[in-house]
């Protein structure tokens, strides 16, 4: 399986655009990287400190600089952003894949079975929006990924309970951290498990000393792999902590038909965006776990908190809700749907796996082969069909059959990755050397940088009343273009809604 998905990955990589936030994200890395090469050569550069998003981890974007930097000096300095975002991309979705293969060796682990752990990395793998983010989405995915890789050896070293292994899951839960710092919620559930086991088993030595292992390499990892720690760490620290609470934006998103601002959004934002946006049989799955679980718990209290297999499971109910309750309750700032917590998936997929061994154990295995073959046929038949928007996947539970519904009451294509293919498309039907351009907003322009030079310098951006075409993502204007609606040239849909549209106007 994940030698299908890798060759699949290399054959249809580089028909992803940008994204809207790739391009701070890549500059966020040159600024630490930058910062790194400066302190080691005692040149005094302090960029970073002055930096806006100084308070982002860079656990990814940081390898992601170097890899980049090395391979300019390896190929040439002269080195395309075709070429650039274009490896930038697939690292991201081999990460992306290398973490669902973590997800069956956990699964694996833990039932001793391959047919639930295929399950589990094909409902990592084929969830339409994670899949399509996987490509140009290095904030929340990397962070989901990582968290994956982090439940595998957090399994493994409860179980072995041996140095080693809370080394490695030190590291992992540090770098965890480094991406985002609502990783902290690992950092705090482990110890208070170590804890429950240095009670019940009565080995206060050994559960306090991995303890202090754990937590030493976690603050090491995250000092060493973050820049801007290295100067004031703790106060540092506090500050990132702060700003992850309440994010500073300020703007609106449209949400179930209105345009909301971020700071007042409702309980049931993320909830209601989880929900139209997973496959149903998915929903149906995960939610029978989750119901099965704290039943179970309910009952056997004591069964779950013993260090054994069901603990997981205890654990990933935890890293579920948990978040989710954060968020309401802190009235934290989300936008984008609920990309910024795309890092609740795999709990749920492990929960989802949870109550298919429910079943499976009660000789239903033919029925759940059935059914996520036939589920499994219909998400890859959507993804395949509407490549490279699988992004912009909506299930039954919404009105897709109603032409523009969907575009008129959710975010679509909200990161703009579309505007490569209009791109295409005018360099494709207009043979002109310099094309006048207007775009609706930021992804407009970074796109160009997945053209090649010759057809990016056919590409003149200019305003509107001078511009022969305008390109718009409809981000922020989902009614339309009435006054130019007779000069639609060419729109790109997914379903009945059309996420981007060129108007030709002269």
């Amino acid at each position: 399986m994940l030698s299908i998905a890798c060759i699949t990955a290399l054959v249809s990589y580089d028909e992803y655009g940008i994204s809207w936030d790739e391009t701070t994200q890549r500059h966020t890395g040159d600024v630490s990287m930058n910062y790194v090469a400066n302190k080691l050569f005692f040149s005094g550069n302090q960029d970073l400190l002055k930096y806006t998003d100084r308070d982002y981890g860079v656990a990814f974007e940081l390898p992601l600089s170097v890899i980049e930097k090395v391979l300019s000096v390896l190929i040439g300095e002269n080195r395309d952003t075709r070429s650039i975002y274009l490896t930038r991309h697939l690292l991201t979705h081999l990460f992306f894949l290398i973490s669902a293969f973590f997800c069956f060796l956990l699964i694996e682990f833990l039932y001793k079975n391959k047919l639930l752990a295929t399950i589990g990395f094909l409902l990592v793998v084929l969830h339409p929006r994670l899949y399509a983010h996987s490509f140009f989405n290095t904030k929340d995915i990397p962070f989901m990924s990582m968290l994956l890789i982090c439940f595998y050896f957090n399994a493994v070293a409860f179980r072995e309970k041996q140095s080693k292994y809370f080394i490695l899951l030190g590291i992992g839960v540090g770098l965890l951290i480094n991406l985002r710092i609502m990783g902290v919620m690992m950092l705090s559930l482990i110890p208070f498990f170590l804890m429950i086991d240095a009670l019940k088993e009565k080995s206060y030595k050994i559960n306090v000393k991995l303890g202090i292992i754990f937590i030493s390499t976690v603050i090491a990892t995250l000092y060493v792999t973050w820049p801007f720690l290295w100067v004031n760490p703790l106060e540092n620290f506090v500050f990132a902590l702060k700003n992850m609470v309440r994010f500073r934006w300020g703007g609106t998103v449209l949400f179930n038909g209105e345009f909301i601002k971020a700071t007042e959004l409702s309980w049931n934002y993320i909830p209601v965006w989880f929900t139209i946006t997973t496959p149903i049989f998915y929903l149906i799955s995960g939610l029978s776990g989750l119901v099965l679980l704290v039943v179970s718990f309910f009952k056997k209290p004591s069964v779950y908190l013993s260090n054994n297999k069901q603990r997981n499971n205890l654990f990933f109910l935890i890293c579920f809700l948990s978040p989710v309750v954060i968020v309401i309750i802190s009235h934290s700032v989300l936008y984008d749907g609920w990309r910024q917590m795309y890092f609740i998936y795999p709990a749920f997929v492990l929960l989802c796996i949870y109550g298919l061994n429910f079943f499976y154990e009660r000789n239903m295995k033919k029925l759940i082969v059935i059914g996520f073959f036939i589920t499994f046929v219909f998400i890859g038949f959507f993804m395949v069909k509407n490549h490279p928007f699988q992004h912009v996947y909506f299930n039954g539970f919404v009105d897709r059959k109603n032409p523009e519904f969907l575009r008129k009451h959710f975010e679509l294509d909200y990161w703009g990755t579309s505007y490569k293919q209009s791109f295409e498309y005018i360099l494709k039907h207009d043979r002109s050397p310099s094309i006048n351009v207007s775009v609706q907003n930021a992804p407009g322009y970074d796109n160009a940088k997945m053209l090649t030079f010759k057809e990016r310098n056919r590409i003149n951006y200019v305003n509107i009343e001078k511009a022969t075409y305008f390109i718009t993502n409809y981000r922020g204007h989902p009614q339309g273009y009435e006054d130019i609606k007779q000069r639609e040239w060419h729109s790109i849909k997914v379903g009945n809604n059309t996420i981007n549209t060129i108007f030709k106007l002269r």
